[in-house]
């Protein structure tokens, strides 16, 4: 199973959604999902995105757990 830890991140970094939005161009809507773990697919421009936002690595981000 694959997490994102992005909502670790926000808080980490003592940002918001709305902050990343505008910096980024990511949409709330695609950082909503991304915090609930309701996304489906992880787009790679995203993820470049995020990674140089918060300057970290993909492994930061996103997690994999086996079942």
């Amino acid at each position: 199973m694959i997490t994102c830890n992005l909502d670790d991140l926000i808080w980490r970094h003592r940002t918001t959604a709305k902050d990343i939005s505008a910096k980024t161009g990511i949409s709330t809507n695609t950082l909503s999902r991304w915090r609930t773990n309701k996304t489906t697919a992880y787009e790679l421009r995203t993820l470049d995105l995020l990674c140089k936002y918060f300057n970290c690595k993909i492994s930061d981000l996103l997690e994999f757990t086996p079942d």
